[in-house]
């Protein structure tokens, strides 16, 4: 087997709503699609959200890095040898996670489709039944998310993840009304993004909250205050879990983060390989991990499920990027709280090319013969 064509998709992904975080608004998700054929009639899809906030990638910079760089590298490859060609990207351009993810992701569903069996098999079987998911809401005023949070309660939903952008004294105060305002069966998650500092304050400010199901706080620190989130693991009574301190395995070892819980994800790493690695590695120190999202489509979604269907240390998802979308380009099946792996070969994602061609911004091809 070979490959005979690749062709890039530089895409806008439509939001229903602008997605809030502390260090952006997002009207809508920049992202790209790879599409690798192959000499037997197979194609598999990969995708690539890049961030200059997370990993320091732009999505035009990717787009031309994917073509002029990685692209003529992949044509004649065997798209099964992935160790083999990952590794070969490693060498021609260092960073440049999310790209080197768009293709890890399509080699691994071409693998499958080769198999003729679901990606999840290919990477260990099942390790749990189903897997549930929380309902992200963006950083938001009191009570503009209580109209939120009475909706998804509606729907079905029974854990929510709350974006938090201020100072701690104030977003502690709004959490609080959240934690009194939702029954006590409702998971509530915390994600900072970066946006708080003085840790001694944060572990003060924090301890004073009534919090019986307030799972967690994620990266309430800079990325880079390694030191501080230590501190707040010795001194938070809530768990602490790190996101944007851990791009990668090679980070998780020499930083040395004491942390409970780790958010893997496969833009910021570089694919379901690298994933499973941080995975793996952190199963051997006892940190219990999930798999969190990009807000990516269909594509790299259901790539982050596959990885937490197959690896019993993945004790959480937050891959709902499809559920933000007015226009998808893939078909994930979620049925709150829950989404369900196709058993289809590879990724089990059928693209609406119609959509794709819609919310493309632009494209390349290469093929043998004009690489």
């Amino acid at each position: 087997m070979k490959i005979t064509k690749i062709t890039g998709y530089q895409i806008e992904l439509p939001l229903k709503e602008p997605f809030v975080i502390n260090y952006a608004t997002y009207p809508h998700m920049p992202a790209f699609i790879l599409a690798i054929e192959t000499d037997e009639g197979i194609t598999g899809y990969g995708e690539a959200v890049p961030d200059e906030h997370v990993n320091g990638e732009h999505v035009n910079a990717a787009f031309e890095i994917m073509q002029h760089v990685i692209a003529p590298a992949l044509i004649n490859r065997n798209p099964l040898n992935i160790n083999a060609i990952l590794d070969s990207l490693d060498s021609l351009i260092i960073h440049n996670s999310s790209i080197k993810a768009a293709v890890d992701i399509a080699l691994h569903d071409i693998l499958g489709k080769k198999a003729g069996l679901p990606l999840y098999e290919l990477l260990g079987g099942k390790t749990k039944d189903r897997l549930s998911y929380a309902k992200v809401l963006s950083v938001k005023p009191f009570e503009q998310l209580k109209n939120d949070i009475d909706v998804l309660l509606e729907q079905g939903y029974n854990v929510i993840k709350v974006k938090l952008g201020g100072d701690v004294v104030s977003d502690c105060r709004k959490l609080q009304q959240i934690l009194d305002y939702v029954d006590e069966s409702i998971e509530v998650r915390v994600d900072c993004n970066q946006a708080w500092s003085s840790p001694k304050r944060v572990a003060q400010t924090v301890n004073q909250l009534d919090y019986p199901n307030l799972m967690w706080i994620e990266q309430p620190l800079s990325y880079n205050e390694i030191e501080g989130l230590n501190y707040l693991y010795n001194h938070m009574k809530v768990p602490l879990m790190v996101d944007e301190s851990i791009l990668n395995v090679k980070q998780l070892v020499q930083l040395n983060i004491n942390t409970d819980l780790i958010n893997v994800k496969l833009m910021k790493c570089g694919g379901i390989k690298a994933a499973i690695h941080i995975i793996n590695y952190a199963e051997a120190h006892d940190i219990p991990c999930q798999i969190g999202s990009m807000v990516e489509s269909s594509i790299g979604s259901a790539a982050g499920y596959h990885v937490a269907m197959s690896h019993h240390n993945v004790q959480s998802t937050e891959l709902t990027g499809p559920l933000l979308f007015s226009e998808e380009i893939g078909n994930l099946k979620y049925e709150i709280p829950y989404v369900y792996l196709s058993d289809a070969p590879g990724l089990g994602i059928e693209i609406d090319q119609q959509s794709l061609n819609a919310i493309t911004t632009r494209q390349f091809e290469m093929s043998e013969t004009n690489e």
